[in-house]
């Protein structure tokens, strides 16, 4: 096997049932080669497009056929029909009857309270996990096939039916009481360890003979959940560091950067970036920061910092990575303690270094600083993805205006940022936290929007 890594940027801000062993089955344990894509179906349906809505012709095998993706035009953001997340709610219930959300957004929760998802750009996939704090207690993981344009369960949620009532009533589902409880005793009798011993973001209910790390509480994952194809797993750095392993749909190690039991060191505003040849860079800053530290999925050991940002100067920055450049963006901020123009860098994690770094001093369009707003009222959840064909961002962040669509033009000196204008209606937030959720397939040459849980995915043909 070649050498290969992960690395991690954290910038925080901050009744029938089943048993905790079934609940953690996948209802879909559909396990393919890690970033082999079965590709387009070659069946007869074409299915439709209409007033920008596609609704797929599929194959006998479920695959969307070639003819129907062909109907899709370019150039216009095209809603996938029948594509919401929340239409597997029907099936977590028929797993679990009674099974609850105890948060206050329910499915929307998954999607909305700072949670982007993982992808597989070559197997041409997605997942989401999220929730936390007060918005939703749903830990469960869900997977999206764009060969199939369908959702599937891939890790059940947990059984809510065994949750004690301090859990269900604490209104911030990223901490169980009883899994605290557990973590403090240990500190206190000095057995606690950094990997595998309690700590406050599992279900405590959930460890079993077949499910020995448990699962962890739902949480905002930030930008903190990727895909590592080289293993077939998913991580998440956010609190711990969580592997969950996609052929045996397991959680296999939970880990933690600091052995002096320190509960609250990785927390929030997460940026998490996949080097496959040397490390996973980790940075953070916010309610448990500045705080970095680099892990070695090869070794389970974690490693010197070589973060190059990890300050407040970029607390809730977006960000995007093509090939093994990282491009990471703060918006401006018209005034405040962190007033500037707009702070960008691009990154190298083949070589842990800052390829170039700048502001954004030229605006276009009838845009300037003014239109910005200031650091206590700007967004935490900009978004932005590399549009090759353009060589330009488009950046989805927040002005005194509302939500808006910018362009990002990294080719001018300075930078360039201008307002972005579509064929159609382009996607519109209303939370506004629109972290990582537009990202772009190679094999398509099409953009991918993962929408709220009542809404449909939408796609952008380039």
């Amino acid at each position: 096997m070649s050498r290969w890594l992960i690395a991690l940027l954290m910038l925080s801000g901050c009744t029938g049932s089943v048993s905790p062993s079934d609940a953690g089955v996948s209802s879909d344990a559909g396990i393919r080669d890690a970033g082999v894509s079965p590709g387009w179906g070659q069946g007869p349906e074409v299915g439709t497009v209409v007033n920008d809505v596609w609704t797929p012709g599929r194959d006998n095998d479920g695959r969307v056929n070639e003819a129907s993706w062909d109907l899709v035009p370019h150039g216009r953001w095209v809603s996938v029909s029948d594509t919401n997340l929340d239409v597997l709610g029907a099936q977590v219930q028929a797993a679990i009857p009674g099974w609850r959300d105890y948060g206050s957004q329910g499915w929307g929760g998954v999607t909305e309270a700072w949670n982007a998802p993982a992808f597989d750009l070559a197997g041409r996939r997605l997942w989401r996990h999220g929730g936390g704090h007060g918005d939703s207690s749903n830990n469960g993981i869900y997977r999206f096939d764009l060969d199939s344009m369908r959702w599937s369960i891939e890790h059940m949620p947990s059984d809510t039916h065994l949750w004690s009532q301090a859990y269900r009533q604490s209104a911030t589902f990223a901490g169980c009481p009883e899994s605290s409880a557990a973590y403090h005793a240990e500190v206190d009798a000095g057995t606690w360890a950094q990997r595998d011993h309690w700590y406050y973001d599992e279900i405590f209910w959930d460890r079993t003979a077949s499910n020995p790390m448990g699962n962890p509480t739902a949480r905002h994952v930030y930008d903190g959940f990727i895909y590592v194809p080289e293993s077939d797993e998913l991580v998440v750095a956010c609190r711990r560091l969580w592997r969950y392993s996609l052929e045996s749909h397991t959680w296999t190690i939970k880990t933690h950067p600091r052995a002096n039991g320190d509960e609250y060191a990785f927390t929030e505003d997460v940026i998490a970036v996949l080097d496959h040849e040397s490390k996973l860079v980790i940075g953070s800053c916010g309610s448990g920061g500045p705080f970095a530290a680099d892990y070695d999925l090869r070794t389970d050991t974690w490693l010197a910092p070589r973060a190059s940002w990890g300050s407040w100067d970029w607390t809730g920055a977006a960000y995007t990575q093509d090939g093994d450049i990282v491009t990471i963006f703060m918006p401006p901020h018209s005034s405040g303690n962190y007033a500037s123009p707009g702070r960008w860098q691009r990154y190298d994690v083949a070589t842990h270094s800052v390829l170039a770094s700048g502001s954004t001093w030229n605006y276009e369009g009838g845009l300037s600083l003014a239109s910005f707003p200031d650091t206590e009222h700007a967004t935490d959840g900009h978004g932005m993805v590399y549009v090759p064909t353009e060589g330009v961002y488009w950046v989805y962040t927040k002005l005194n205006s509302g939500m808006a669509w910018l362009e990002l033009d990294l080719k001018t000196t300075p930078a360039t940022l201008r307002p972005k204008t579509f064929a159609n209606a382009a996607p519109v937030l209303p939370s506004g936290i629109a972290r990582r959720r537009a990202i772009y397939f190679p094999s398509l040459d099409a953009i991918v929007w993962m929408s709220p849980a009542d809404q449909d995915v939408i796609v952008f043909r380039l």
